[in-house]
């Protein structure tokens, strides 16, 4: 089973309003990916990015056969190793690529394309996948009715309880 796996909005709130780090905790990354981050990993609002992280890998933890592909827009801004720090060793191991780039500015079928040409790329078309995304609209034109390996998270909340259950009941079938 392959988990598609966006970072805003899913594992901590999606609105990454960040203070600028302090230089020395900079020094291993470039201008680009020190936007993202802060000294003490604390988000403008008050929540902790990755702040669900630890919940999904716990939640995990009974399907050992879940492999992870990230598809956040963070793989726009991070190398592939530094994306897998920002995550819990337990998830990060589970990590085995992230998605290519198609539209950089989210169009509605972008992620579901991104998600395709992976599975297409590598090989996986027999392999059942789930992605959790808090954007519909860039998997399904009819975000109503979303397709059934798409779960939608609210992008205050991030992943829930709820979505949790609907994501076991779904790894369980």
């Amino acid at each position: 089973m392959l988990l598609f796996l966006d970072f805003d909005g899913v594992l901590h709130h999606e609105n990454v309003t960040l203070s600028p780090c302090h230089p020395a905790e900079r020094r291993h990354l470039n201008p680009a990916e020190s936007r993202f981050l802060t000294h003490d990993g604390k988000l403008a609002k008050g929540e902790s990015l990755f702040e669900h992280a630890d919940r999904l890998a716990d939640m995990l933890i009974p399907f050992p056969h879940v492999k992870i592909v990230i598809s956040s827009s963070w793989r726009e801004h991070f190398r592939p190793g530094k994306l897998m720090s920002f995550l819990p060793e337990a998830l990060a191991a589970r990590v085995i690529g992230q998605t290519p780039v198609y539209d950089k500015y989210g169009g509605v079928g972008s992620r579901l394309l991104e998600v395709l040409a992976y599975i297409d790329g590598n090989g996986l078309a027999d392999q059942p996948w789930i992605a959790l995304d808090d954007q519909a609209q860039l998997f399904w034109d009819d975000t109503e009715n979303p397709p059934d390996n798409l779960i939608i998270t609210n992008a205050c909340d991030g992943i829930t309880e709820s979505n949790m259950r609907e994501l076991i009941e779904r790894l369980q079938s």
